[in-house]
């Protein structure tokens, strides 16, 4: 159901495999299914992928005179959700992608239907920023492939309307879904994150020569997986107590148990463990394919789905959890406001003279924030919230200011920039709302005490004093909306080389389409030329996948950078001399598989770099990307990074 009633139309808005997977359950269960994506042969595959699906889908359940033959398609999303009761969104996990599609859906669709995501990483109170609609708007991520596996994580954002989530709660249910609420949003949801703990384990004992893959995959398929596929493990626990139940398990078993998460591995994935673990697949696979594999693995799922549908595999309890799902559940609330300069208490104490390093992180999600930490993920601390997508930060230590960027509403122009002081006290706006369009990285240059931003929708790279005022264009990509759509022109890295004056920049380009450029021109426009047209600009390194910010090592000469783009040279940091011999620059790609990568900062004194991503995590590892370690997780989404040494009384 929907906020007014019952659901009869679907719309299906991305047609990759979930997508595809999604429109197979839709149709199976007799809705009327219209499915959107833009590109090309996008409609010939999801015909092929429902055809293929269907017999499985069909015997889950499939409603009297369903049909694969009833999908409608089309290439105008406006027009696959006009008249839809219920979206399925399941487009790239792209930030900024999401933001500006859930706002054209909302526009586009009914005012009482209900528009969920199948995002595994992005949270809905980001996704939701543009609407107009918000309350209508969740979370909706179901588990791979959508047409057998049950599973559906609901959870709304900040502005989703508790009555959205109990409706959409309901309507999965009818379809044959098992729902589950989670009551707080966390990058990853929740079974991801399971998978997660229990692969990063698997991995180290590889590493270790405990066993092979071969091995670790029979461990865990037939052995703890054939009794998840019925219960729980809290119930399998209850169950391990014997007739002390799990009053029992936890007074006599689970002390070793706590003890033995403290030898758990933390891995570190080099390219020769990733081999190790590719050949090994392979091996274990015996030349058979990956559709081959999926169909194996298909037949089995609906094997077991029939026994617990049977009832030979379930319990009281387990229905009566399942009734529970589908109750009114509690009101979606934000967090609690955050006052600016509260601290926690600081451990050890530290004399007024003392200096210590801190990181500065900005936070995306939820109220939008800053907080600082020790670069050991220690003493975490809220310094400023009600930040409008706040995404690059920059600390003056020397002065005790913190600067960081409001990209806003792109649609809107409405950025901004502002300051407080290293304990969050005394907020004040510099730059103010549309003297910017969407700023993005923040570089502060000490020498001339000057602010650069990348300007992404502005298509400028930016420069202002540290009060904000005289702010200036140096190089500007475009100046129209169509300009504005070519994301080739867009500026979001930024930084600055003041003894060689020299300003460095980075351009994205569109999504994994490898037209990503790193730039490099004068600090200053030159005499008689202007931001447009510069005789001075040059092309550093291009056809990257979605390069995003930079951070110089002046002393090596060598420069730094994120890439978001997809793998195997996407997700990645990377660096790359500055001036090598013969002015032949290749990038190195220091480490892969972040989920977003955006923030980095270095720390040349100690030898270390520390990098963001979207999936909420704070990485640290040695200039040349070894010992790599996660130094905080789950954070919410995260963006901009800095590293100060900062009074101790500050940190």
């Amino acid at each position: 159901m929907n906020a007014q009633g019952p659901v009869h139309r679907v719309a299906i808005v991305g047609t990759g495999t979930i997508g595809a997977s999604w429109a197979t359950h839709y149709l199976a269960r007799g809705f009327e299914v219209t499915a959107t994506d833009p590109a090309p042969a996008a409609e010939e595959a999801l015909r092929a992928y429902v055809a293929e699906a269907w017999d499985a889908a069909a015997t889950l359940g499939a409603e009297p005179g369903t049909s694969p033959d009833r999908l409608r398609f089309t290439t105008d999303m406006r027009e696959a959700v006009a008249d839809a009761d219920f979206v399925q969104e399941n487009a790239p996990e792209r930030p900024d992608l999401k933001v500006r599609l859930f706002a054209d859906i909302d526009d586009a669709t009914p005012p009482d239907a209900i528009i969920a995501s199948s995002s595994s990483g992005i949270t809905m109170s980001v996704i939701q920023a543009e609407c107009r609609n918000p309350q209508r708007t969740l979370i909706g991520h179901p588990f791979n492939p959508p047409h057998i596996i049950p599973l559906v994580e609901v959870v709304g954002g900040t502005k989703t309307a508790p009555r959205t989530v109990r409706d959409a709660m309901s309507f999965y249910t009818a379809i044959g879904k098992k729902p589950i609420h989670l009551k707080k949003e966390l990058p990853g949801h929740v079974a991801n994150r399971l998978q997660a703990a229990l692969y990063r384990e698997v991995v180290h004992l590889i590493d270790q020569g405990v066993l092979d893959v071969a091995d670790s995959d029979d461990a865990v398929s037939w052995g703890p997986g054939l009794r998840w596929g019925v219960m729980g493990p809290n119930l399998l626990w209850h169950l391990g107590g014997g007739e002390g139940g799990i009053r029992h398990f936890m007074e006599t078993l689970m002390p070793g148990m706590a003890g033995m998460w403290h030898g758990l591995g933390d891995p570190r994935l080099t390219p020769e463990l990733e081999e190790k673990i590719v050949g090994g697949v392979l091996e274990e696979a015996d030349g058979h394919s990956v559709g081959e594999l999926a169909a194996r693995r298909d037949a089995m799922l609906l094997s077991l789905l029939a026994v617990r549908g049977s009832g030979r595999a379930t319990t009281p309890p387990a229905d009566r959890h399942e009734t529970a799902k589908v109750t009114p559940e509690a009101p979606v609330t934000p967090e609690a406001p955050v006052t600016p300069g509260a601290a926690s208490p600081r451990p050890g104490g530290g004399t007024a003279t003392e200096r210590r390093q801190r990181l500065f992180v900005l936070e995306i999600s939820g109220a939008g924030r800053v907080f600082s930490v020790n670069p050991d993920g220690t003493d975490k601390r809220f310094l400023v919230s009600g930040c409008g997508f706040p995404d690059g930060v920059a600390v003056d230590a020397a002065a005790g200011h913190i600067y960081w960027t409001n990209m806003g509403s792109p649609p809107l122009d409405d950025g901004s920039i502002e300051r407080v002081d290293l304990d969050g006290g005394n907020r004040t706006t510099i730059v103010p709302d549309g003297a910017t369009h969407t700023p993005k990285q923040l570089h502060l240059e000490a020498v001339g005490r000057k602010l650069y931003w990348g300007d992404r929708e502005g298509m400028r790279v930016m420069r202002c004093d540290l009060d904000g005022t005289n702010i200036e264009t140096l190089v500007r990509t475009g100046r129209t909306d169509s300009d504005r759509r070519d994301e080739t022109r867009w500026c979001v890295g930024v930084a600055v080389d003041p003894g060689a004056g020299h300003l460095y920049w980075s351009q994205k380009g569109p999504s994994d389409a490898g037209r990503g450029k790193i730039l490099r021109a004068g600090i200053d426009v030159p005499a008689g030329e202007s931001a447009d047209r510069r005789s001075d600009v040059e092309v550093l390194l291009q056809g990257l996948p979605e390069p995003i910010d930079l951070q110089l090592d002046l002393t090596e000469r060598t420069l730094y950078w994120t890439d978001r783009g997809d793998p195997p040279r996407g997700n990645s940091v990377n660096r790359a001399p500055v001036d090598p011999p013969g002015g032949r620059r290749e990038p190195e790609i220091l480490w892969t598989h972040l989920m977003e990568g955006i923030g980095i900062a270095l720390d040349l004194d100690g030898g270390r770099l520390f990098v963001t991503d979207m999936a909420g995590t704070v990485y640290a590892a040695d200039l040349d990307g070894s010992n790599r370690r996660e130094i905080l997780i789950v954070q919410g989404n995260l963006t901009g990074i800095a590293h100060a040494l900062v009074p101790a009384e500050e940190h």
